[in-house]
């Protein structure tokens, strides 16, 4: 289910923008998608039985970290590891486009309904099996918490212990991966309120309603003595120090026969605690996001970096109505011409990486499955280009004065402009401080305002600003949760109206309308779906309502040299997961990574 600031497990918000991997579970092609493997295939993995994984997480420790899963701090709260205890339907191979079916071991879709068959056998710690009862109130609950499947769900049904359907009151692309990607409660701990909840629906309340937010309060507060678990490790609440936790076997879960280690140990730490722990060997893997010099360290010492994308990043977004120059495209395009934007991206992350080459909305990287090689080839690449960034700057009706700065040759307002970014994002302030110098040496005079993201990202909402950062694109499979972000997450649906950029423009190919483009996205005819995100692909390329600065690439350490054996090279495809469908998972349950 989808995470957002109100949701049990919800981290600060550039845990959300840099990992939104982690968190946004929307989108996938229907039609494109293989049916998936009853159990995941082995990768080819050399380790053997028994040793550890040591892994790394900012754990919440009791007594503020708490064992109900949708509680205000659940322990492991919004990290991957939490997969190994509550299994999700499947995971998602993005390079493969299929899925890896885990405690459901098939599904169909329609138009009116999604039928999924659970696997049998598969055991939660106390023995019990798992069954549709604790799919069923998995999702109740999921309503319960607002959960965005249920635009388009309308009822559930449970005809046997190992079949589900949703009952479906209209079909979109983006429904498939937002149920598949669920992880599995028990319920045990939680049918009790997911039933009262249920009545409460089934009489006509709402999540607005007193008594069903009573019952939202009331599941926050519930009191869940210990951790569960249907995956192949579960929680060792006697394990839990301010150093680290331990994830002990479950012997009946899900692959526990298939998984290698006999036990998973979590060290507790944001990025600076788990530096030290990693370079002196005793951490596999981390998913947080290390400075330029840390990662040459980790490189020093043998540890491997994986690059795989995050699908997201930096972008300069212009107020419609505040910065009233850059309605005139000539100047927003110019703007593309006047930067090196590879420049930027190295000074972010580094000489090993380039910012995204076709200013389509979305990563290069999805937009490769999307577009023909004859589409890609007629979208811009804006490579710094001053001649052609001067000449439309002139074709607008500007002249550089005496001072070097673009002004209006009508009016003589010069382009003088405040940029805001996140003071706090390290990457993004790198970024920004390189892209204010090159747009002042350009003549577009900036004025840099930093300020924390808890500031920065409620006055772009408000529209407070003239020039400001935002993030392109999402960790997702399928493009238009991304190509959403600047048409809708940071624009129409913002009560201030965001950048308040029209919906509707007119591009050299004729009239567009984007709000319609990510409505037909959504179809689940995948051929109107792949018009719809060329369409916008071309229009975005050419109008540029936002451009994407640079692009975050993963920099993940992973330890082949003193517990692990089974990585795979740093070219396999395996890497290119991106969202929720961490890599790391897939090694672990298909049994590729194992011990020395």
């Amino acid at each position: 289910m989808t995470m957002d600031e109100k949701t049990p497990g919800y981290r600060p918000s550039r845990r959300r923008l840099l990992r939104d991997a982690s968190f946004v579970s929307l989108g996938i092609v229907a039609a494109s998608c293989a049916p998936g493997t009853s159990t995941p295939a082995p990768s080819g993995g050399k380790g053997k039985k028994g040793g550890q994984f040591n892994a790394a997480w900012p754990l919440d420790l009791p007594p503020k970290g708490v064992w109900n899963y949708y509680g205000s701090t659940p322990i492991l709260g919004g990290s991957y590891l939490i997969e190994i205890a509550y299994q999700n339907l499947a995971i998602y191979r993005w390079a493969d486009k299929k899925w890896d079916y885990l405690v459901a071991e098939s599904h169909t879709m329609s138009p009116t309904e999604v039928n999924v068959k659970l696997r049998k056998g598969v055991k939660w710690d106390t023995g019990a099996e798992v069954t549709s009862k604790d799919v069923m109130t998995t999702f109740r609950i999921s309503r319960l918490t607002g959960s965005s499947i249920w635009n388009f769900v309308d009822d559930l049904e449970a005809p046997d212990d190992y079949t589900f359907k949703f009952k479906l009151k209209k079909t979109s692309a983006l429904l498939e991966r937002n149920l598949l990607r669920t992880g599995i409660r028990p319920a045990s701990v939680y049918s009790a309120i997911a039933d009262k909840a249920w009545t409460e629906f089934k009489a006509g309340k709402t999540t607005a309603d007193d008594s069903v937010k009573a019952l939202r309060k009331e599941l926050t507060d519930l009191v869940v003595p210990a951790p569960s678990s249907n995956g192949p490790y579960k929680m060792d609440p006697a394990s839990v120090t301010e150093a680290q936790m331990t994830m002990v076997k479950n012997p009946g879960g899900l692959f526990a026969d298939k998984m290698n280690f006999d036990k998973i140990v979590i060290f507790n730490g944001e990025t600076d605690a788990v530096t030290p722990i990693i370079l002196a060997g005793d951490i596999d893997y981390a998913t947080h996001f290390f400075p330029i010099a840390t990662e040459k360290a980790f490189e020093a010492q043998g540890i491997k970096i994986v690059r795989g994308p995050y699908y997201t990043g930096p972008a300069l977004y212009f107020h419609w109505e505040n910065a009233p120059q850059f309605q005139d495209v000539r100047v927003r395009q110019a703007v593309a011409w006047s930067l090196d934007r590879d420049q930027g991206n190295k000074v972010a992350y580094g000489d090993k990486t380039q910012a995204p080459q076709f200013a389509a909305g979305f990563s290069d990287t999805l937009l490769k499955n999307w577009l023909s090689a004859d589409d890609q080839k007629k979208l811009v690449v804006y490579k710094k280009d001053t001649a052609k960034a001067d000449g439309l700057m002139k074709d607008a009706g500007y002249a550089r004065g005496g001072d070097g700065v673009w002004a209006s040759t009508k009016d003589g307002k010069k382009l003088e402009f405040d940029l805001q970014y996140p003071s706090d994002f390290a990457d993004w302030s790198a970024v920004a401080t390189n892209v204010g110098d090159q747009l002042t040496k350009w003549g577009l005079k900036v004025t840099l305002r930093g300020a924390p993201r808890s500031t920065q990202g409620p006055d772009f909402n408000a529209g407070k600003f003239t020039l400001s950062f935002n993030p392109w694109g999402t960790g997702n499979p399928h493009p238009q949760p991304s190509m959403v972000r600047p048409i809708r997450e940071f624009n129409t649906t913002q009560k201030d109206g965001g950048h308040k950029y029209p919906v509707k423009q007119k591009t050299s190919a004729g009239d567009v309308d984007f709000e319609a483009l990510l409505v037909q996205a959504e179809d689940i005819d995948e051929a109107k779906q792949k018009d719809a995100v060329k369409k916008y692909a071309m229009a975005f390329n050419e109008l540029l309502p936002a451009i994407a600065l640079a692009e975050r690439f993963n920099n993940a350490p992973i330890n082949d040299q003193k517990r692990v054996a089974g990585w795979p090279a740093l070219d396999d495809k395996v890497y290119v997961n991106g969202g929720g469908d961490n890599f790391a998972l897939i090694l672990l349950m298909d049994g590729t990574l194992g011990s020395k």
